[in-house]
């Protein structure tokens, strides 16, 4: 019998799977933990209205070896509304590395996969994340196709002292239940344009939607002559989602103290200790009519404004390398982090990769 057996997650499992993301730290000059406090299912619920969660359990001693979700949601393909898959939270302890486990969690997603309810999927792999992208994104025998569409820019937006408003001609509001129907209105016009987009609905934004700790006051909306014609929102997910400094490496770990006394002047945050957690929100629901760069930087500038002071040292923002909206970001120091996007399908979704045309990605880094 295998030393390690897959399952579906349970409640019960929710604190082992919070430990295991704790444990499991994003390496480079900043080592970073992903946590999902107080439960883990409250996050996972962000990413989509249906979500399996599997895990990997150690049978000696009943410890967690590793975890993995599939998601399906409604996105835009090619201009039309359908469901897709988002496959996330791969995390495998490094003592279990190296061996079979990968292969036979994917022959579990197979599985899953045969319940019909999409044929086409996506991810996102850290661009520096080497044993990733030359292993399960390499086309290993048996494991699904992994199709590059290009990298993703998730820069951290760092917040330092106010800028001077930018007036282009439209009305930067916030959001209101009234103003609800054209937000969404906008989100889902302009979303069409671009391949795996979400798809919004009403009630998602309503009290009781999946959307955890967003309101439509956390909205900037872009008005020309009262009609919605750009959206960007506010998303503080502190409440369930955590990042916290595990510890520094290289010149970062000698630096950090000079660098911090000099954050003031340069309108930089300063680095927190190792333990210390990155205070940030991130900057979502990205939509503006034409891909009008002027309303973008518009909308930016605001929330930019507003974050100032707030206790926030940055926010998070995604888009991909060909969105005509990521010239806007050159207006502020941003501490990079990039992706690579892909489309990902077993053999009966090659049919529906080869049909994608070629619209600009854009997926919504805050339920990723």
């Amino acid at each position: 019998m295998p030393r390690v057996v897959f399952e579906p997650a349970r409640p019960a499992d929710d604190a082992a799977l919070r430990r295991l993301l704790a444990d499991s730290p994003m390496e480079g000059p900043i080592r970073i933990a992903f946590e999902r406090e107080p439960s883990y299912f409250h996050a996972v619920q962000v990413q989509g209205r249906f979500t399996q969660v599997v895990l990997g359990r150690d049978t000696r001693h009943g410890a967690l070896a590793g975890v993995g979700s599939r998601t399906i949601k409604p996105a835009f393909v090619n201009g039309e509304a359908r469901p897709i898959g988002y496959l996330s939270d791969l995390r495998l302890l490094p003592a279990y590395r190296g061996g079979t486990l990968v292969a036979r969690g994917y022959r579990l997603l197979r599985e899953m996969h045969r319940d019909g309810r999409t044929d086409l999927y996506f991810t996102v792999i850290a661009a520096g994340n080497r044993p990733a992208l030359t292993t399960i994104a390499a086309g290993r025998a048996g494991l699904p196709a992994y199709r590059d569409l290009g990298r993703f820019h998730s820069p951290a937006v760092n917040l330092g002292g106010p800028r001077p408003p930018i007036e282009v001609g439209v009305e930067i509001v916030r959001g209101s239940p009234a103003r609800l129907p054209g937000i969404v209105e906008c989100l889902n016009e302009h979303g069409r344009a671009k391949q795996f987009a979400p798809v919004y609905a009403l009630e998602d934004f309503r009290p009781g939607g999946w959307l955890r700790d967003f309101q439509v006051e956390d909205f900037y909306v872009a008005l020309r002559a009262g009609r919605v014609v750009g959206t960007l929102g506010r998303w503080d997910q502190r409440g369930f989602k955590q990042t916290r400094v595990v510890g520094y490496a290289g010149p970062l770990r000698m630096l950090r103290p000079i660098l911090n006394l000099g954050a003031p002047w340069l309108g930089l945050p300063r680095f927190p200790p190792p333990g210390g957690r990155l205070e940030s929100f991130y900057a979502a629901f990205v939509a503006v009519e034409g891909n009008d760069v002027a309303i973008f930087r518009a909308l930016l500038r605001r929330l930019y404004n507003d974050a100032v002071g707030t206790g926030h040292a940055y926010f998070l923002i995604g888009l991909h390398e060909r969105d005509p909206l990521v010239a806007a970001l050159a207006d502020y120091r941003c501490s990079p982090y990039d992706g690579r996007l892909f489309a990902v399908h077993f053999d009966d979704g090659e049919g529906a990769f080869r049909r994608l045309d070629g619209r600009v990605p854009h997926v919504e880094i805050a339920t990723l």
